[in-house]
């Protein structure tokens, strides 16, 4: 089988709130998060929205959410006032395929 590059990559600015925002739907295996909001946010994924389930992410600083097929299944909110996100969707950067 030939090779296919299914390593397409995407990438995205989105201005969030202290309302729960799902990011846009991209087919990817991982979804890397870029806050820039001036403050901490929540990143949630898979549809655990409970407080106990966040990953706080301070300004400045980047995440790896992995094990996503979609990028739609990760949401994010400030914890007060709003501000911009940047993130990238991708597959695994080790992903192989089979031959």
């Amino acid at each position: 089988m030939p090779f296919q590059n299914i390593n397409v990559c995407k990438s995205f600015n989105t201005t969030i709130s202290t309302n729960l925002v799902a990011l846009s739907s991209q087919s990817c295996s991982e979804v890397v998060i870029y806050n820039r909001t001036g403050q901490a946010i929540e990143v949630y994924d898979s549809n655990f929205f409970n407080a106990q389930n966040a990953f706080i992410l301070s300004n400045s600083d980047s995440f790896v959410v992995r094990g996503v097929t979609n990028s739609g299944q990760v949401s994010a909110k400030t914890l007060s006032g709003g501000g911009t996100i940047c993130y990238r969707t991708q597959f695994f950067s080790n992903f192989t395929q089979g031959v």
